[in-house]
């Protein structure tokens, strides 16, 4: 089985390189949030929906 097309190898291994670092940047800014402002935040929402 052989792929009917070529794929740029350098190209798919940037995009791959970009995600990671597009991950690692998401993960950071969710350790900055304590679980209980998010409680708080969810919380809150709810309570506007409610009214």
């Amino acid at each position: 089985m052989t792929p009917e097309e070529k794929y740029n190898l350098a190209e798919m291994l940037k995009e791959i390189d970009d995600e990671v670092h597009e991950q690692k940047k998401d993960l950071s800014q969710e350790k900055n949030i304590s679980q209980k402002t998010i409680t708080e935040l969810m919380i809150s929402n709810l309570l506007k929906k409610n009214t």
